[in-house]
């Protein structure tokens, strides 16, 4: 009994230094190696309690920031998120039993799908993805523009799997070199796929430069009246400060403006008149309603684009909610769940979600004539933007959606201030950093530059290689200017969407299924 604490807090101990804010990535390489000798003999009901304490401590060294936010949602998050490690332990035991020395072939199938498992729905929470571990390797993950960050988690788990063998078969030189050699295989492939793959020179030819505006605004302070002022004086200030390096677009983050806009004229004024005389665009994170009746309304978390000289406003509402937080999942379906979780005061939100994917037309007028020969090379254009607001932009399949729509430039709004606290060492502050890296990935599964700005950082600019251009510290004050190119290509994944994943998906209920039939033969 004393052993299997120690696998289990190993595990987790592995799985916690793998993920931001640390960049030791290599140790997901050998994470799941205790847990596999963990569950070695486990029936399904050992198996099953096994996984969750071993789930339930690797919650607890990587989304532990859940708790800054809301102790009664942190509660929750770390009691159901354990489940998704028993539900492997057990089909891991499953497979086991009825496949024999077989069923490793089963295991990088069964975790990937699992893990494609926990991205889907209302109550869809991929965050503790073996993949994102990977995220600072940039040569090794530009694979993921066929398949998706879980194809990387795939092939992390491929490599645990062979490492797991090579110490149960360490006596028997011949498979020790062959699945070593499987090893080198695994990584020197990526790679040189990735050194051909990402160029050396960053190319800005075609490229828009975009100012973020980080404003360090106190989330739980911002929407209390006598704040109102304050956030937008220093949204005007570091406004004009970056105008100096003229952008073609500004960029606030989620919700900057803690009120109303386009239903308060003043506010609105304001930030208008600043767009008109600075002659930038702005596109900014604003909470909207609409009222469906006299006496109902319903509220969402938007962004609206702002361009000079133009009075139409263009609005999306973000669609994937907050589970809890932003809203009760599925409370259209189940009234009364709503009526129980409300009963608890969670501090559950109440935003409705959005109905359709949006994106923002940005024209561009350059004018310019070359006098010398007395010809206009100026250029009028416009650019397709799309913006996802803070959870969104760590669904795959919910930003891949965006961008087959036309999208040129990824815009990532988010208030993550939540997930941190000024006071608090780095280290402590793992929330920030771990949604700002998802993005890594969002540019490279669709070859699109990303404009992420965060109200206390982390704000950032990524190539379509991953790259990380550009960045601002945490809990500052900051803006940033900086080129991006527009996409000029399409991927096989933002073409067909999440083929791989759910491919996978279903060999591993193949295997589930031939597990089940073996059974069956055997009784």
């Amino acid at each position: 009994m004393k052993s299997e604490y120690i696998f289990a807090f190993f595990t987790a101990i592995l799985f916690s230094l793998a993920f931001p804010p640390f960049k030791y990535g290599f140790l997901a390489y050998w994470a799941l190696v205790p847990f596999f000798y963990l569950l070695e003999g486990k029936n399904l009901k050992s198996s099953f309690y096994w996984g969750y304490v071993t789930g339930l401590l690797i919650s607890l060294g990587t989304i532990y920031w859940i708790s800054f936010v809301t102790l009664p949602g942190a509660i929750a998050t770390l009691l159901i998120h354990p489940l998704y490690f028993s539900l492997y332990a057990m089909l891991h035991s499953f497979v086991r039993e009825r496949l024999k020395e077989r069923y490793v072939l089963a295991i990088p199938f069964i975790w990937t799908g699992i893990e494609y498992l926990k991205s889907l729905g209302e109550l869809g929470f991929p965050w503790v993805s073996l993949g994102y571990t990977q995220s600072h390797y940039i040569y090794l993950i530009q694979y993921a523009s066929y398949t998706s960050v879980f194809g990387v988690t795939f092939w992390v788990v491929m490599i645990n799997v062979l490492i797991y063998l090579i110490l149960k078969n360490i006596e028997n030189r011949r498979k020790v070199v062959i699945y070593l050699s499987t090893i080198l295989v695994l990584i020197i492939t990526p790679w040189v796929y990735g050194k051909l793959v990402v160029p050396e020179e960053k190319n800005f030819e075609d490229a828009l430069t975009v100012g973020l505006i980080q404003g360090n605004i106190d989330p739980f302070m911002k929407w209390k009246k006598e704040n109102i002022e304050m956030s937008f004086a220093k949204y005007d200030r570091l406004s004009r400060e970056a105008a100096k390096y003229h952008p073609d677009l500004l960029i606030w983050p989620e919700t900057a403006t803690p009120t109303y806009l386009l239903h308060n004229r003043q506010n609105f004024m304001r930030v208008k008149n600043l767009v008109q005389e600075l002659n930038i665009p702005l596109v900014t994170g604003t909470p909207d309603y609409i009222f469906i009746t006299r006496n109902e309304y319903k509220t969402f978390n938007s962004a609206v684009l702002i361009t000079p000289g133009s009075s139409f406003i263009p609005k999306y509402d973000k669609m994937h909610l907050v589970p809890f937080g932003e809203r009760v999942p599925y409370e259209d379906a189940i009234p009364f769940f709503k009526d129980f979780i409300q009963s608890l005061e969670m501090g559950e939100g109440n935003f409705s979600p959005g109905k359709k994917i949006v994106l923002f037309p940005l024209k561009q007028i350059h004018p310019a004539t070359n006098h010398e020969f007395n010809q206009n090379t100026g250029f009028e254009r416009t650019i397709q933007l799309a913006t996802v607001i803070c959870f969104e932009s760590i669904f795959p399949d919910l930003v891949q959606k965006f961008v087959a729509k036309g999208a040129q430039l990824l815009i990532v709004i988010t208030n993550d201030g939540w997930f941190g606290r000024a006071h608090f060492p780095w280290w402590l502050n793992g929330g920030l950093y771990q949604h700002a890296r998802m993005s890594v990935f969002r540019a490279i599964e669709n070859r699109i530059s990303i404009a992420r700005c965060a109200n206390t950082g982390v704000s950032m600019f990524i190539d379509p290689y991953g790259r990380v251009l550009k960045q601002s510290a945490i809990f500052k004050d900051e803006y940033l200017v900086a080129p991006v190119t527009l996409r000029s290509t399409s991927t096989f994944f933002t073409r067909n969407g999440n083929v791989f994943s759910r491919g996978v998906s279903l060999v591993g209920l193949f295997f589930i299924f031939f597990a089940g039939v073996l059974k069956r033969h055997a009784g």
